[in-house]
C-alpha cells in the first residue's frame, strides 16, 4: 500500500535516494568489517524515465566508496516496459557505471521476451508465486525450471524469492539456480541484527 501512495504523491524519489543512501553507508560498514557482501535496492518505475538517475548514482557511489559492481539495483517487467524506449536507455547508463541490474518478479508481467534479451541486465529473480509451491505444483516447477533455463541461456544468472522450506530449497539446488533468497534462510532483519547473523556464520577478516 506504501509505494503506490509514495509514487502518487510524489515522494517516491526522495524516499528511494534515502534508502540508496542508508543501504550504501550500511555496505559499507560491513565491507570494512571484512564481508564480502552485495547489496540490492529496488528502483521505482518513477525513476526508470529521470534522466538524472544514473549521474545521481554515480555519486552516491563515490561519496559511499562502495565497488559499484557490489550494488544491484532491481527493476521489475512492468516498470521496464511502461516506457521501454527510455527505461533502456536509463538502464544501459547505470550498467555503464558498473552497477548489476536484476528483473524482479521475473514471469510476473506481459513483456516480450525478446525486448528483455537486448536489455543491460545481469540476473532475474523468479516470483516467489512461481517457488513457494514448486515442491507441490508440478506447473509452477516447470516455469521455476523453464525460467533457470532460459537465464542461463542469455548469459544471466537467477535468483529464486520467496524459499520457505527444505523442499524448495532442494529442488533448486538440482535444478542449478544460482543464488536465493526466503525465510527458509532467514527473516528480514533490522542491521544490528545482521551483524549478529553474520558473527555466526562467516569468519569476517579484520577491520
Amino acid at each position: 500500500m506504501f509505494i503506490p501512495l509514495a509514487e502518487q504523491s510524489g515522494h517516491i524519489q526522495s524516499f528511494t535516494w534515502w534508502a540508496l543512501k542508508t543501504a550504501l553507508y550500511q555496505l559499507g560498514r560491513w565491507q570494512r568489517a571484512g564481508y564480502e557482501l552485495g547489496m540490492a535496492v529496488n528502483l521505482s518505475a518513477e525513476l526508470l524515465v529521470d534522466d538524472s538517475v544514473p549521474g545521481i548514482l554515480g555519486e552516491e557511489l563515490t561519496t559511499s566508496q562502495v565497488a559499484a559492481e557490489q550494488l544491484t539495483v532491481e527493476i521489475t517487467e512492468n516498470s521496464i516496459m511502461a516506457d521501454p524506449f527510455r527505461a533502456n536507455l536509463i538502464l544501459q547508463n547505470i550498467h555503464t557505471l558498473g552497477v548489476r541490474l536484476s528483473v524482479d518478479d521475473f514471469g510476473t508481467g506481459y513483456s516480450s521476451l525478446a525486448y528483455l534479451a537486448n536489455l543491460p541486465v545481469d540476473e532475474v529473480k523468479v516470483d516467489r508465486s512461481f517457488v513457494g509451491t514448486m515442491h507441490t505444483n508440478e506447473k509452477n516447477r516447470t516455469i521455476v525450471r523453464s525460467t533457470i533455463d532460459l537465464g542461463h541461456n542469455l548469459g544471466l544468472s537467477v535468483v529464486a524469492e520467496g524459499i520457505e522450506n527444505r523442499e524448495a530449497w532442494d529442488l533448486l539446488g538440482n535444478l542449478g539456480c544460482d543464488l536465493a533468497q526466503g525465510y527458509f534462510l532467514a527473516r528480514p532483519l533490522p542491521a544490528e541484527d545482521v551483524d549478529e547473523f553474520l558473527t555466526k556464520r562467516f569468519n569476517p577478516k579484520a577491520a
